[in-house]
């Protein structure tokens, strides 16, 4: 990660909330403590947007650009490849807000289908995320991303969020996420296929 590419994320329009970021960093916390949090912060500043741990607010709007950064840096710093990525997403999914504010919607999966939107639109002010099929019977779900591309390393925690969530909702075994369709492969919109046993 270089400067080029930290102001470039940084000119993506749009904005996140800060639990979106303090989620990430939550995560590195518990598994790298105190210090890995630092190289963050550290390399953070070096890039010129500094941000501070225990001074991200998580109900304040930041540029999306900062939470493109902090996935990359966490992907450089502590070498995550793809798959440790996706673990993320699915470990973050056990303590996010973004997830406890849908969990209480869980009455059907059908309801969470309503639902997904509306918290999607809580959380950034970029992109519509939409449930466009679901099969019980056959254990599959479509989501749909549109008009959202942060960074294709932000698809591989999307992924794993997904997958966790369908996870707890179905009282599944095992949830398989994968996406179908990227704006990163020439696609018009992001596409996630989840399947359930």
């Amino acid at each position: 990660m270089d400067k080029e590419l930290a102001q470039k994320l940084m000119e993506i329009k749009g904005e996140c909330r800060g639990i979106t970021i303090k989620t990430d960093w939550d995560y590195i916390f518990r598994i790298k403590g105190r210090e890995g949090v630092k190289k963050i912060e550290e390399k953070m500043a070096e890039l010129g947007y500094p941000l501070k741990y225990e001074e991200i607010k998580t109900m304040d709007f930041y540029p999306i650009g900062y939470d493109a950064i902090s996935i990359l840096l966490i992907k450089e710093i502590f070498n995550f490849t793809e798959k440790d990525l996706e673990n993320m997403g699915r470990e973050e999914t056990k303590s996010s807000l973004f997830f406890r504010l849908l969990i209480r919607y869980l009455i059907s999966l059908k309801t969470f289908a309503k639902e997904v939107p509306k918290t999607w639109k809580k959380h950034y002010t970029i992109g519509d995320l939409e449930i466009s099929e679901i099969d019980e019977k056959n254990k599959y779900a479509v989501l749909k991303l549109k008009d959202f591309s942060l960074h294709p390393e932000f698809c591989q925690i999307l992924k794993g969020y997904f997958a966790e969530t369908l996870k707890i909702l179905t009282g599944a075994s095992e949830v398989i996420c994968k996406e179908t369709k990227c704006t990163f492969k020439g696609d018009s919109e992001h596409e996630f296929y989840l399947t359930w046993k």
